[in-house]
């Protein structure tokens, strides 16, 4: 396939072609690279990549351009990834599809990483063998992991779209409480995907659009770029801003005078340990962990520490926490809409305060089912599951099937009984 061909239908794995796509192409050559073995001749009803190192700019761009596209009416692509021995694959809907053509060899995965990258980012790569950057094209930016894996290299790309208003994202009333906030360490949990940094980007464009504040991120790379309205915005980019690692980045932010701080994902007790001191200096600062629940946001902390220096963090955590939010994203029955968050949202009490500081952080989990914790803000994910049901945003069963041990509660809850 030629850069000015369109990309060829793309096909769900296990499934159906699609409608074909239209696309364009456009970029400098990269440099040269060694010449590959021709690749296998497509089969019937194909296209035909064909990458050199001329065109491998176009190619790469022409798949990126193509996640904008909703081929058959299907939503756009939220990732794309490029593998050795499979043709681009594009997750839809949660689901991956394969574009209709040849399988790429493990030259044409390198020629087109290699004209993704720039110089510097290449020699990083040769030296660690992998790379986050964001790249930009038009006005999209997206999000590329570039891995040597024991396959050959593999490219992974997210888009990420401008920057929308929050009532955009069918997200809750009460996070943008939390981010009106003036002090506090607020944490973003969830899985992979489960749209944490898009609700953070939500909340401080919330801010950004509405209040005369210092908004400061840290980030490896920059995913969402904000155009300062009412706020003033600062966005560092851990190495191509010549920041060398995110905690000399975190300890100088603290100096930087923010009202509101983005401390990216806590990595490790260093990075959780600098986004904390800033919030004790009165700031709001939000950090993302990956994990499952607001019990296992607590897990997930005490396990950077030894059994010494436990008690000692869940001290200043305890001091310190502003709110737990803990998301996942559910299939969404609402016509246009793909998926719809489900969240439990912790805010810590002078009870449970004490209980976090005292190792009984289940028991002040388990106090987000009272009456007065409700009051202050608390949402647990039977709350959040009812609600999404009642309102017609999500399946029954799919509420049922996310609601884990909580299934029986959320069935008696929805038949009018009430079970503690």
């Amino acid at each position: 396939m030629t850069p000015q061909q369109p990309v060829e239908p793309v096909t769900p794995v296990g499934g159906a072609p699609r409608a074909p796509q239209a696309a364009g192409a456009g970029g400098s050559p990269p440099p040269a690279s060694p010449a590959a073995p021709p690749p296998p001749p497509p089969a019937a009803g194909q296209a035909s990549l064909t990458i050199t190192p001329q065109n491998a700019r176009a190619v790469a761009e022409l798949l990126l351009r193509q996640m904008e596209a909703a081929p058959d009416g299907h939503g756009r692509a939220t990732d794309l990834h490029i593998n050795v021995n499979r043709p681009p694959d594009y997750r839809i809907e949660r689901v991956i599809r394969s574009v209709k053509s040849n399988k790429l060899s493990e030259q044409d995965v390198v020629l087109i990483s290699n004209a993704l990258m720039n110089d510097l980012q290449r020699q990083r790569f040769e030296r660690n063998h992998c790379i986050d950057f964001s790249y930009h094209l038009d006005r999209t930016r997206f999000r590329i992991n570039i891995v040597q894996s024991f396959n050959g290299r593999s490219i992974s790309v997210r888009r990420f779209d401008e920057i929308r208003d929050f009532s955009a994202y069918n997200l809750p009333r009460k996070y943008l409480d939390i981010a009106e906030n003036h002090r506090g360490f607020v944490i973003m949990s969830g899985s992979t995907g489960s749209g944490k940094t898009t609700s953070i980007a939500a909340m401080l464009e919330h801010v950004n659009r509405n209040f005369h504040r210092k908004i400061v991120t840290i980030e490896d790379p920059i995913e969402y770029v904000y155009v300062p309205k009412k706020s003033i915005v600062v966005q560092i980019e851990i190495g191509e801003d010549g920041i060398p690692s995110e905690e000399i980045a975190l300890r100088n932010l603290v100096r930087m005078d923010p009202d509101v701080g983005l401390a990216g994902e806590m990595r490790d007790r260093q990075s959780l340990e600098a986004a904390l001191k800033t919030a004790q200096a009165g700031h709001l600062i939000f950090g993302t962990l990956h994990c499952e629940g607001v019990g296992q946001a607590f897990d997930r902390i005490l396990a950077y520490y030894d059994n010494i220096e436990q008690q000692r963090i869940l001290g200043t955590l305890a001091d310190n926490l502003g709110a737990i939010i803990n998301q996942r994203l559910l299939p969404c029955i609402k016509p246009g809409i793909g998926v719809v968050p489900a969240y439990e949202i912790f805010i810590p009490n002078p009870l449970t305060r004490r209980y976090i500081r005292e190792r009984r952080y289940v028991e002040a989990v388990e106090e987000m089912e009272k009456p007065a914790m409700k009051e202050l803000g608390c949402v647990t994910y039977v709350d959040s599951l009812y609600q999404l049901i009642m309102d017609e945003w999500i399946d029954y069963h799919v509420g049922i099937e996310h609601c884990g041990d909580k299934a029986e509660k959320l069935k008696a809850r929805l038949s009018g009984i009430s079970l503690k």
